[in-house]
């Protein structure tokens, strides 16, 4: 009984917090947030870092993603070196219709999670994560990485590669597929140019499998042999408010130069074995059409000879 009393408290807060973030002009998401999840559940985590509204009927994934998030957030945060991690509303959108009001249509139709960075929320439509391939606890950690940067740099800004780049990481969700379909796009389209990366990413599926791609890679050569890198460069974005600086002063050079180092590795790792799997299917059929002349060369001159041996044969016969 106190429990749901205790629960009916904290959901009359988060709806009225809502409500007073409505009369801003500025949170337009959270007013379309306080409309739509009018008899929603809430869910507090034990810490109370964690509020979690949901349906009724989601009650078990809610519980689901609760533990996750408890489970995950003191990892990725301190990978980070975000101390005290501050309170996060996640919303389970029931339907598709019901998420896109969340995000006012600001993210793609192959988009299943967002993370606003200013209320600190974490939408979810439950629709589309239960037919994506990538695991839940994925699709989760992905965005809880944003809001957890967003918290240890606290609020500066931070370039889109950078940003996703980092939660693909601390996610861990490049795997072999992710690695064949950046090989096969990067050897049929230009690369982006990494500085260019700094805001949404394109509706595209194939577009946007190349600029997280490139973010990944990039993210990950810069922090793969340098622990503790990572815990320095965010706390320089904190203190200098400056992104480019708290680069150089990490990792001792700018981040046009080391743009340039990456290409140079991507063009000798995925450039010309993408360019020979795309040709593929040109080298075999190169190879059926070599074949069948070889066949068709091959039957004629054995035709040619079978005849030339009945004419000698039959040379012979007329002289003896």
């Amino acid at each position: 009984m106190g429990r749901r009393i205790f629960a009916g408290l904290v959901g009359a807060l988060v709806f009225s917090l809502l409500a007073l973030a409505c009369s801003s002009a500025l949170s337009t998401r959270a007013c379309a947030a306080e409309g739509v999840v009018q008899g929603y559940q809430v869910l507090t985590s034990s810490d109370s870092t964690f509020i979690v509204l949901y349906p009724p009927h989601l009650e078990r994934m809610a519980r689901e993603i609760d533990k996750l998030l408890e489970e995950s957030a003191r990892g990725i945060a301190d990978e980070l070196g975000l101390e005290r991690i501050g309170t996060i509303k996640v919303i389970l959108a029931s339907d598709t219709k019901t998420y896109r009001i969340l995000h006012h249509g600001k993210v793609p139709e192959w988009g299943i999670a967002f993370s606003s960075l200013e209320d600190q929320v974490l939408g979810i439509d439950v629709d589309l994560v239960v037919r994506n391939p990538r695991p839940f606890s994925t699709v989760v950690r992905h965005e809880l990485s944003h809001l957890l940067l967003s918290q240890r740099v606290e609020g500066a800004r931070v370039p889109t590669w950078f940003m996703e780049g980092l939660a693909m990481r601390q996610a861990g969700e490049w795997g072999l597929s992710d690695e064949w379909r950046f090989m096969t796009l990067a050897a049929r389209r230009t690369l982006p140019y990494l500085e260019e990366l700094q805001g949404a990413f394109p509706s595209s599926a194939d577009e946007a499998a190349l600029d997280y791609g490139l973010s990944y890679l990039a993210v990950d050569d810069l922090l793969r042999d340098r622990p503790g890198a990572l815990m320095t460069l965010t706390a320089f974005i904190r203190d200098t408010r400056d992104f480019e600086s708290a680069f150089t002063s990490t990792f001792g050079l700018s981040t046009y130069d080391f743009a340039g180092k990456l290409y140079v590795e991507i063009d000798r790792r995925y450039k010309v074995p993408g360019t020979i799997l795309n040709a593929t299917p040109y080298w075999l059929a190169l190879a059926v059409l070599f074949v069948a002349v070889y066949v068709v060369k091959r039957v004629r001159m054995r035709r040619k000879l079978d005849r030339w041996d009945k004419e000698e044969e039959s040379e012979r016969r007329f002289l003896y």
